[in-house]
């Protein structure tokens, strides 16, 4: 039985390239005649984009192949025509320009949204992607790029989503290719037993990604040993993972991510142990060794690690996530004469039914929340709202 209803976005999957970028999209609608786009639902940005036609012909070339030609859109309006770069961190920089145009979601209801409409990007970590762009979801309101709509809100202002179910949940299925993006709910029966909830918790050691799903993890293990970050582990500096839907590999801090290959090799086949308050995520090699489907490693069996000099942190996306349920969980801020903002709660894992069990935790899944009464202070730590225990 379904928690809520909401908004369900339809994913398939592309192939899986070794570029760190998940192969997940949906068939998204833009424009007016509508366009068909792949489109990431991407935890791990604040913005939302699309490949254009501004692109000049021998840029821009990604897998998914797919543009966003403005000039035949009749609802299509520039709000700002100079371009300039939008980074995602040491991922990787775009050229863009903003504009709005109307997208028309899978109920068939419409709205005009804000995104960024790139006009110029390449390299290998574009050149492999799937998908044609993306539709952020960051952890809160006061992270959003303004020139962006936050698409999450905006369903909730347009009375789309249920703002007493503020949870956006993520099924896939490998075996199939296809899964799910449940925006205003969860789905009970893709749960098996109790599960592992991650406190979301600012990620402060690389400026201007502080919109990512992150959460503390006390020790990182592969075998018995086990791994420390570049720097030392202190209530200032804590070791932190985030659960990135955009991405594929685990990547982040230089010294975790080399050392784990190091002892990969050194070791065979070890368990990847990540403990954590609540509970434990375990994983083992026919989850972190994945065949590379496309691409210049195509054929190729290989480790997902991979080094970003962001210090700290275990960024980590489809090679984990294709093996549990996520169900991202917002807060609702009510604000002075009926605004509203969104502040970062936390993420709940569990096993699918018949999927591997990797998740060991002692959380039931999330309940229907009223929105939050009063001012929040958005600190290092994220509070619970009045009358939540976790």
């Amino acid at each position: 039985m379904s928690k809520s209803d909401g908004i369900t976005f339809e994913l398939k999957s592309g192939p899986f390239q070794n570029n760190g970028a998940s192969p997940w999209y949906t068939s998204f609608q833009l424009g007016t005649p509508t366009q068909e786009l792949k489109i990431n639902i991407d935890i791990g940005t604040n913005i939302t984009w699309v490949t254009s036609t501004l692109c000049s012909p021998d840029s821009c070339t990604h897998f998914g192949g797919g543009r966003f030609d403005w000039k035949t859109s009749s609802t299509f309006e520039f709000t700002d025509c100079l371009q300039r770069p939008f980074s995602f961190g040491p991922w990787g920089t775009m050229q863009v320009e903003t504009g709005s145009d109307i997208i028309t979601l899978p109920q068939s209801s419409t709205f005009r949204a804000n995104m960024f409409f790139s006009a110029d990007y390449g390299g290998d970590q574009f050149s492999q992607l799937d998908w044609d762009g993306g539709i952020g979801l960051p952890c809160s309101s006061a992270f959003v790029e303004g020139r962006s709509t936050f698409l999450y809100h905006e369903l909730i202002k347009q009375e789309l989503v249920d703002k007493t179910m503020p949870f956006v949940s993520f099924y896939t299925d490998q075996t199939t290719s296809t899964g799910t993006c449940q925006m205003g709910g969860y789905d009970e029966t893709k749960i098996d037993g109790l599960g592992l909830f991650l406190p979301w918790y600012l990620y402060a050691e690389y400026s201007g990604v502080e919109y990512i799903w992150s959460s503390v993890m006390n020790s990182f293990k592969v075998g018995d040993v086990t791994i420390e970050p570049t720097l030392p582990i202190t209530p200032k500096h804590p070791m932190m993972i985030a659960l990135d839907t955009g991405a594929s590999q685990f990547k982040g801090d230089d010294k975790l991510m080399n050392d784990t290959l190091a002892q990969i090799k050194a070791l065979g086949t070890p368990d990847i142990t990540m403990e954590f308050e609540h509970g434990v995520i375990t994983i083992g090699p026919d989850i972190y060794n994945v065949l590379i489907e496309e691409g210049p490693d195509k054929g190729k069996t290989l480790p997902q690690f991979t080094g970003l000099s962001l210090n700290q942190l275990a960024l980590v996306g489809s090679v984990l996530l294709d093996h549990c349920y996520a169900i991202y969980r917002y807060d609702v801020i009510e604000c002075p004469l009926t605004t509203f903002s969104l502040s970062p709660n936390g993420v709940y894992l569990f096993n699918k039914p018949g999927g591997p069990k990797i998740i060991s935790g002692n959380t039931p899944p999330p309940t229907a929340t009223q929105p939050f009464k009063g001012h929040f202070k958005l600190g290092r730590s994220a509070k619970r709202p009045l009358g939540e225990k976790q």
